[in-house]
């Protein structure tokens, strides 16, 4: 067996078809995939294997495949639905999608999840393409009924629907994300449609301190202020002030959204933003109907530490297609600055963030003039 071959039925005119139309737009692993059936799974895996069960796979496979940092996808058939697991490095999904027909990885699926997989999507993210494939298309997938729901990591219980988050306008427009409360004191002045407050620190009163400065800065402005991961405090400090205290939404990223009482944040009154990096973070938030999705990184970005690669452009308009009729409201994030956020509003979206841009920028009112006027 080559490197280059599959021990799974492959539509391999399909795949070819898939890489030549889209390599170009979202890169090409150099290394060959290979998928195999269970039954046929050799000893010896590694990273860029892919098992695939028909059914709850064993306890000897499962080691097999964890230890060797490959990946496993076991499919069971649950009325006329496909229910997924998908183990891999980046984590376990569990994903629920409407059955095409009675085979669980028919040639086509193989060919479409390997070309997704080449084309540098991780693990679950291939499964939700190949789940969305069209029978008989070349046309990237942008159907959002198509798309699988999430089960494992769901935020809501499977056919159960969330009351939708308070909405934001589709154009949010330059949105600065800040790292202290002076920086929304300099920047409210300026005329920035929106801003964030993303303040680290474990110290309780200063956590607070910086929301109800940053809050106070913002209030009675055209300024919309969120606040990033302190959502019970910022609750708290809105609900202190009557609903009145400047405090526009919160932002959450994947990593709090289990921790956070979304009940509470809905309740409040507050919008929720939440940061997804691909399609089944996607798929898993929408969910929960929030108020805009933050979609990313689109470039690298050394403000944080991402979980996954840079997206690029390509990545990025597939989300936007995907996502827009579902949730009007996107932001473009990571490692956006002037020289590239016209190619990003091009895209559609209505509004970028920015954090270098304006933080190591010389003359900061400059700057944020010439960001603003990106927009008119």
């Amino acid at each position: 067996m080559t490197r280059q071959g599959v021990a799974a039925a492959i539509d391999a005119a399909l795949f070819d078809d898939l890489m030549a139309r889209y390599a170009a737009m979202f890169g090409r692993d150099e290394t060959p995939w290979r998928i195999w059936s269970a039954a046929n799974a050799p000893a010896a895996l590694d990273r860029h294997d892919v098992v695939l069960s028909d059914g709850e796979a064993t306890g000897d496979l499962i080691d097999r495949v964890v230890a060797a940092d490959a990946v496993l996808i076991e499919s069971e058939r649950e009325g006329g639905r496909w229910i997924d697991t998908v183990r891999s490095p980046m984590g376990t999904w569990v994903l629920d999608v409407r059955a095409d027909d009675d085979t669980p990885h028919s040639a086509a699926f193989v060919a479409v999840l390997r070309a997704a997989l080449s084309l540098h999507f991780p693990a679950h993210d291939a499964l939700c393409i190949a789940r969305a494939w069209l029978p008989g298309a070349t046309a990237w997938p942008n159907d959002f009924a198509r798309f699988p729901q999430v089960r494992h990591a769901a935020l809501v219980p499977p056919g159960q629907t969330a009351q939708p988050f308070a909405p934001c306008p589709p154009d949010l427009g330059l949105y600065a994300v800040m790292p202290s409360a002076a920086w929304i004191e300099t920047l409210v002045p300026l005329a920035v449609p929106t801003v964030q407050l993303r303040f680290k620190s474990g110290d309780a009163d200063a956590v607070k301190h910086e929301v109800a400065r940053a809050a106070k800065a913002a209030k009675g402005s055209q300024s919309r202020l969120f606040i990033n991961d302190h959502w019970r405090v910022a609750i708290d400090h809105h609900a202190a002030c009557g609903g009145d205290s400047g405090i526009y939404g919160i932002h959450l990223g994947q990593e709090d959204l289990d921790d956070a009482d979304l009940d509470a944040i809905r309740a409040s009154g507050l919008r929720l933003g939440v940061s997804t990096h691909g399609y089944a973070e996607m798929l898993r938030v929408a969910a929960i109907s929030p108020s805009y999705l933050a979609l990313g990184a689109i470039f690298p970005t050394t403000t944080k530490v991402m979980p996954t690669q840079p997206q690029g452009m390509g990545r990025f308009q597939s989300y936007v297609a995907l996502m827009q009729p579902v949730i009007p409201s996107l932001v473009g994030i990571g490692g956006v600055n002037a020289g590239n956020m016209g190619e990003v509003l091009a895209v559609g979206v209505g509004s970028a963030a920015v954090v270098r841009a304006i933080t190591e920028a010389s003359d900061v009112p400059a700057a944020v003039a010439g960001l603003n006027a990106l927009f008119a």
